[in-house]
């Protein structure tokens, strides 16, 4: 067999003829425009959603002069909204509420490794807490830009460099306000990300040495600073990396979350992450007087087997209380939903197996109340 090299010229090739196929691909998963379109709801979830019996929706509808949905033509059941939905739940759900001078919280989803669900963790964490009322921002500092396109928005097609977090950093504009964009889903806005943020892990670096006092750790926490007034909770998807864009995401961050398989090299991946991380702060002037609301580690991707089992054994001993105990399955849920560059809560009505999709949905919902439960008590002390 000979050896058949690769020019710059045909990695140019192949780099083309891929994105020229994955763009076809993306196109034909999401037209018509608007790429994405948000999930109805039925009598029965808004219910669910607020914590009542159904044959309280009527009663309640005319009270507080609620939407009272739309007839579905040749049934007689109605559907509603997403809007219509955060507003029931704003009104009747009876969940945890920033007051009007609290700031939000900032909560950084991190991890060394990829493929653990981190970003999909992301998107429905803040899709789930739009749906308790709360009003979220998606911040994609991972080049990738995966956040992004679960927004509703193709990094490739439709972002400028000058929409993502790049010219703030460059020292064009003060904040990051600029760059804050509303999506197909209400009550979710994102601030999105392209390949060009690469550039970050050199223009931070580079002003570090050119202006004596530069703290480049804290760059992106003051950038989020005005937003805290506008949004309940922002959420920074990172890459799978401890780069400087992640390092800022978690200086900036108030509580830290972890998407992590019990899997042995995840969880050697993770020990690593940490241990690089604390080292890191050990060399960052001011840093080592941070202090988290809470650091968690929710178990993803999870395996009915001996060696996930095991794993968890092993990584309850590592993290003590920050395991929160919540175990997000390894599903052909997830899977369904990913292939249609959706997260489980784009789907008005189970799309496969109501089994599997319950069994995914569920632990993704108790996340979301631990993690509004845990902005509860920040808010309090505020």
């Amino acid at each position: 067999m000979t050896l058949q090299q690769v020019s710059m010229e045909d990695l140019d090739h192949l780099a083309a003829t891929a994105a020229d196929v994955l763009a076809q691909v993306r196109d034909a998963m999401v037209e018509p425009h608007p790429r994405k379109l948000a999930p109805t709801f039925t009598s029965v979830a808004i219910a669910d959603l607020c914590g009542i019996d159904k044959s309280q929706v009527k009663y309640l509808t005319q009270k507080h002069e609620l939407p009272s949905g739309r007839k579905i033509e040749g049934s007689k059941a109605k559907e509603y909204t997403l809007e219509d939905a955060i507003q029931w739940v704003q009104k009747i759900g009876g969940r945890p509420r920033r007051g009007l001078e609290t700031p939000g919280k900032v909560l950084a989803v991190c991890n060394y490794k990829g493929g653990v669900a981190k970003t999909s963790t992301s998107m429905a964490l803040a899709q789930a807490l739009t749906l308790r009322g709360l009003k979220v921002l998606i911040i994609d500092c991972d080049g990738q830009g995966t956040a992004t396109q679960l927004a509703g928005i193709s990094p490739e097609q439709d972002v400028d460099i000058d929409q993502t977090i790049m010219p703030y950093i460059y020292g064009d504009f003060p904040d990051l306000q600029y760059a804050v964009q509303n999506t197909y889903w209400h009550n979710l806005s994102v601030i999105p990300a392209s390949s060009g943020l690469l550039a970050a892990e050199f223009a931070l670096p580079a002003k570090a040495m050119e202006q004596r006092g530069f703290k480049f750790w804290e760059v992106l926490k003051n950038g989020i600073e005005p937003l805290r007034k506008e949004f309940d909770l922002i959420v920074i998807d990172t890459s799978p990396s401890l780069s400087h864009l992640t390092v800022n995401a978690m200086i900036a961050a108030d509580g830290l979350l972890m998407p992590c398989p019990p899997d042995a090299l995840d969880f050697a991946s993770s020990v690593q992450f940490w241990g690089i991380f604390s080292e890191l702060i050990d060399g960052l002037p001011d840093a080592k007087q941070k202090r988290y609301d809470f650091i968690s580690i929710v178990y993803t991707k999870v395996q009915a087997n001996e060696i996930s089992r095991l794993v968890k054994t092993w990584m309850k001993q590592a993290y003590g209380a920050h395991i929160n105990g919540i175990e997000i399955p390894d599903s052909t849920a997830a899977r369904t939903a990913s292939a249609q560059l959706k997260t489980i809560y784009d789907l008005s009505k189970p799309d496969g197996s109501i089994e599997a999709y319950r069994r995914y949905k569920e632990p993704l919902d108790r996340l979301a109340d631990y993690v509004l439960d845990q902005l509860a008590v920040s808010w309090s002390k505020a």
